[in-house]
């Protein structure tokens, strides 16, 4: 009997994925926590905007739970 696979492959250890999965929360956070502050002076102007923190905090979590999948 053959086993069927989500087909997704594990690239790096677990310890990378972990670190992935925690820094994409803490940028995520970071992102959600710029997002409620308003723009008073244009001259300080963010260089990230929150929307690219979130979206790459997302895509971090989401890795390094693929990446945490050997540990189950």
């Amino acid at each position: 009997m053959k086993t069927k696979s989500l087909g997704i492959d594990i690239i790096f250890p677990w310890e990378v994925g972990l670190v992935l999965f925690i820094s994409g929360l803490i940028i995520i956070i970071l992102g959600v926590r710029q997002s409620k502050k308003p723009i008073d002076d244009f001259d300080k102007i963010p260089l990230f905007k929150p929307t690219t923190k979130l979206l790459f905090g997302s895509v971090m979590v989401i890795f390094g739970l693929i990446q945490l999948l050997q540990l189950f």
